[in-house]
C-alpha cells in the first residue's frame, strides 16, 4: 500500500496554487481519490490505468520500505482476498503544486477498514506525485508516513477544565434565549478546531473561517463554517441558519451541507455560562458552548451521545476563534 515521507521530490518548480486553474486542481483531486479507492477494491482495470509501468511507493518514515508497480498491484489483491473493504476514507489540508505537466500533491489522509465485525482507523501524511500524460494524471510515485503514537497530534487548544460543554438539555425548555443571543458573534471569524476520540487522544487541529450574518429584521441568523481549503469552492461549506422564536424565547435551528445529505436540526439559547445548544446529527446527540467570549475572541466545545443522552463522550470538538472582520 501507499506511504509518506515529508521530504519529496524538491526538484519541482511549484506554483502557487492561486495561479492554477481549477480544472486542474479538480483534476488531481479526482485522479488521487480513484488511485486510492482502486488500490482498496484492488480494481486492476483503473490500476493500470493510473499507476504507470514505472510506479514506485515508499512506506514509512526514516526507515523505508519500497514497493514497485508489481508488489503494489499483489497487496492490493492479497488485501482484498482477504475481506478487508474501505469503509470511509477522508483528506484534509491538501496543497497542490503544480507545474507544466508534473504536480506534487500532499495532504493527511485518515481511513477506516471493516474486516467482518473488526474495524480499524489509519491516520498519516501523504505525499503523491501526478505526471499528465496524454490528457491524463497518472500516479507514478508516492509515500505515506502513518502516524504511530508518538507522532499524535497534542492538544492544540487550552481548555480552562475538563468537564466538557456541560449542557442541560432540559435548558432547551425554559426560555433563556433572546434576540440578541448572536449579536457578539457577527461578523467573520479565523478558527483552529480539534477533534477528540473516545480514547482520549486528539486529531490534528485544523484551520478554516465563520461567518455570522444577521438577516432582514434579525431574527433569522446565517453562518458559514468551512475548513480552509484552497482546492475547494468558497460556497463549500457547512451552512447554518438560526431562526428566533419569540413566544418559546429560543433560537431554532437547522444546518446542512452543501454537498448535500441529511438535514441537522437544533436549537440555541443563552445561559449563565454562554450561549448553549443542541443538535441532532442522526442518532448522535451533540450539546456545544460557546464560553469565554470576548470582542474578539472565544472559545467552543462539543460533547456527543449517543443514547440519547444518558451518557457523553466529552469534548469530541474544541475550537478557538478569533475576530478578523466585522
Amino acid at each position: 500500500m501507499k506511504k509518506l515521507i515529508i521530504a519529496l521530490v524538491s526538484v519541482y518548480t511549484a506554483l502557487p496554487l492561486a495561479a492554477q486553474t481549477p480544472t486542474t486542481s479538480q483534476q488531481l483531486i479526482a485522479a488521487r481519490d480513484t488511485v486510492w479507492r482502486a488500490w482498496f477494491a484492488n480494481d486492476t482495470v483503473l490500476l493500470r490505468r493510473f499507476v504507470p509501468q514505472s510506479a514506485a511507493a515508499a512506506e514509512g518514515g526514516e526507515s523505508l520500505r519500497w514497493s514497485d508497480r508489481h508488489a503494489i498491484f499483489d497487496e492490493a489483491h492479497r488485501s482484498a482476498s482477504a475481506g478487508v473493504k474501505l469503509e470511509q476514507l477522508d483528506f484534509f489540508g491538501t496543497q497542490i503544486d503544480a507545474s507544466g505537466n508534473s504536480a506534487m500533491v500532499r495532504s493527511r489522509f485518515r481511513f477506516i477498514l471493516g474486516q467482518g465485525t473488526k474495524r480499524d482507523t489509519s491516520t498519516g501524511l501523504a505525499a503523491e506525485v501526478f505526471v499528465r500524460e496524454k490528457g491524463k494524471w497518472v500516479n507514478p510515485f508516492w509515500q505515506l508516513e502513518f502516524d504511530t503514537p508518538a507522532s499524535l497530534a497534542a492538544r492544540a487548544i487550552d481548555l480552562p477544565d475538563t468537564l466538557g460543554a456541560a449542557v442541560a438539555v432540559s435548558d432547551s425548555l425554559k426560555s433563556l434565549g433572546t434576540i440578541d443571543d448572536y449579536d457578539a458573534l457577527l461578523g467573520l471569524w479565523e478558527f483552529t478546531f480539534q477533534s477528540r476520540q473516545p480514547n482520549g487522544s486528539f486529531g490534528m487541529p485544523f484551520k478554516g473561517h465563520w461567518t455570522f450574518e444577521k438577516k432582514g429584521d434579525g431574527g433569522i441568523i446565517e453562518d458559514h463554517w468551512r475548513p480552509d481549503n484552497p482546492t475547494a469552492p468558497m460556497a463549500s461549506s457547512l451552512y447554518t441558519y438560526r431562526v428566533f422564536d419569540p413566544e418559546q424565547k429560543v433560537w431554532r435551528l437547522i444546518g446542512a451541507n452543501s454537498k448535500g445529505g441529511g438535514l441537522i436540526p437544533g436549537r440555541t439559547w443563552t445561559d449563565a455560562s454562554g450561549r448553549s445548544g443542541i443538535e441532532w446529527y442522526g442518532d448522535v446527540l451533540v450539546r456545544f458552548r460557546y464560553f469565554a467570549m470576548t470582542p474578539t475572541r472565544f472559545l467552543w466545545r462539543q460533547d456527543q451521545s449517543r443514547d440519547g443522552g444518558r451518557t457523553w463522550t466529552l469534548d469530541t470538538g474544541i475550537m478557538e476563534a478569533r475576530r478578523i472582520g466585522k
